[in-house]
């Protein structure tokens, strides 16, 4: 019965031995140690860099001990930052973090005096470098929702409409309203209300342009395209 009980003591302190040789080797020896440190970070490496070195990363430190959790919480500081890549090689005792950063549709000021920006999922940030060229939003209420409402707006209206635009308000039901100039109109004012429909409305917001009687119209009210109202 002793016999038996022990019988498998001997493999079982040869795995035992076996795991502790592999730890030690992959979390504490020089075997496997980072020698060399690659971090891109969209033009943005002088920022990111003293964060991530030497508080995650350090040449010496073995490969194993790298926290992924620990970067992604270091960098959450950077709202621009979109999506982390963390690439470990093993045999080149080489780390390579990609970082790739958001791009922003639009912007507009809160309630500080801040610039924020917005990608097309609705997501706002803050950027060291400030895109050119993209719409400044005025938010009566801003938030995820109204911030969607416009990405999708941006996304869906054909950039001939967009191009010109001198203004773009939402209000606190997420309503639309642009002001741009299009061929034949100076300033131009489009309600296009909920950013839904958005290719019918544009069908529409066509058609009437096209009408000779329409020349002279400074607003259309696409609301509801069904029944659309010129002034």
């Amino acid at each position: 019965m002793r016999r038996s009980r022990y019988r498998n003591a001997p493999g079982i302190f040869l795995v035992i031995t076996f795991v502790g040789i592999v730890g030690y080797l992959l979390g504490w020896s020089k075997a496997l140690e980072i020698r060399h440190i690659e971090i891109f970070a969209a033009g943005n490496e002088a920022l990111v860099t003293p964060v991530l070195v030497p508080n995650d990363l350090h040449l010496g430190l073995p490969m194993a001990r790298i926290s992924n959790r620990r970067i992604i919480h270091d960098l959450a500081r950077f709202t621009w930052v979109r999506d982390i890549k963390i690439d470990r090689r093993w045999l080149a005792h080489d780390v390579k973090i990609t970082i790739s950063k958001r791009k922003a549709v639009a912007q507009y000021v809160d309630g500080q005096g801040v610039t924020q920006y917005f990608d097309a999922n609705g997501y706002n940030f803050t950027t060291p470098n400030p895109p050119t060229g993209i719409p400044t939003i005025n938010f009566t209420q801003e938030g995820v929702e109204s911030r969607g409402s416009v990405a999708t707006f941006l996304a869906q209206t054909p950039a001939d409409i967009t191009a010109n635009m001198s203004g773009l308000d939402v209000d606190a039901h997420n309503q639309i309203s642009l002001r741009t100039r299009l061929a034949g109109y100076a300033n131009l004012s489009i309600a296009w209300g909920s950013a839904s429909d958005l290719a019918l409305k544009v069908q529409v917001l066509r058609r009437i342009l096209a009408l000779p009687e329409n020349k002279k119209i400074v607003s259309v009210d696409l609301s509801n395209p069904l029944t659309p109202v010129v002034k």
